[in-house]
């Protein structure tokens, strides 16, 4: 288990569909559409992690951001997410 703190997360649903704005790869593999996201926080870090993450919880990817507001709005653009529908840990 990571160190970090869960701050906020979504299961995605049917009005969370990819908007196709951006592709995530790993190597030359263009990675599965999540199934939820994840706002986490490193002890220890000012910054944030939006967190892609599979039906299991595993992790297919991340984004780094600078700003809580960076990262909610990296979920909106990419899948429509509205800062309502997150949960809040």
């Amino acid at each position: 288990m990571s160190d970090y703190r869960i701050l906020m997360k979504i299961i995605l649903s049917t009005q969370n569909q990819p908007t196709e704005k951006t592709q995530h790869f790993r190597g030359e593999e263009k990675i599965a559409v999540p199934d939820s996201l994840q706002i986490v926080k490193y002890p220890d870090d000012v910054e944030y992690y939006l967190l892609y993450l599979d039906k299991e919880g595993n992790e297919l990817t991340d984004t780094y951001h600078d700003q809580l507001e960076d990262a909610l709005a990296q979920a909106e653009w990419e899948f429509s997410v509205s800062p309502e529908q997150w949960e809040i840990l």
